[in-house]
């Protein structure tokens, strides 16, 4: 699914939860129209064989807005200049080699409210209706 169709399925939902299973190496974002008891979630973006992922600025109103996908390492290194000059003593050089494989996923999400992240990966993001 191209970024466009992402942005009018999931545009100005509230992220519900994130779940992280290490192991299995899959990130799953519940998106729904409210935030109260009684609203479930509706949907899901399930990403899985995650190569590397970064989450910030967690809020208790976290809104989508728009989700970027990149198709080429330099592009998605570019948009993301400052985090990789801060993080250059941290990732270990294997890790950084796996992010510039050929045929990965780059998503990028700019929130209205509340987190931020990017998520790499090596299979396409799917959803989920719930």
């Amino acid at each position: 699914m191209d970024a466009i169709k992402l942005n009018e399925e999931f545009g100005d939902l509230f992220a519900y939860n994130l779940s992280v299973n290490f192991q299995n190496k899959v990130t799953e974002i519940y998106y729904g129209e409210y935030i109260t008891e009684n609203a479930p979630p509706i949907k899901k973006m399930i990403f899985e064989n995650v190569v590397w992922q970064e989450f910030s600025e967690f809020d208790f109103v976290n809104i989508f807005n728009v989700i970027e996908i990149e198709n080429s390492f330099e592009e998605f290194f570019n948009s993301h200049l400052c985090y990789f000059n801060r993080m250059k003593n941290y990732i270990a050089e294997d890790k950084m080699n796996a992010m510039k494989m050929p045929n990965l996923f780059y998503y990028t999400f700019r929130q209205t409210s509340g987190f931020t992240c990017f998520i790499i990966t090596k299979t396409a993001l799917r959803i989920e209706f719930l």
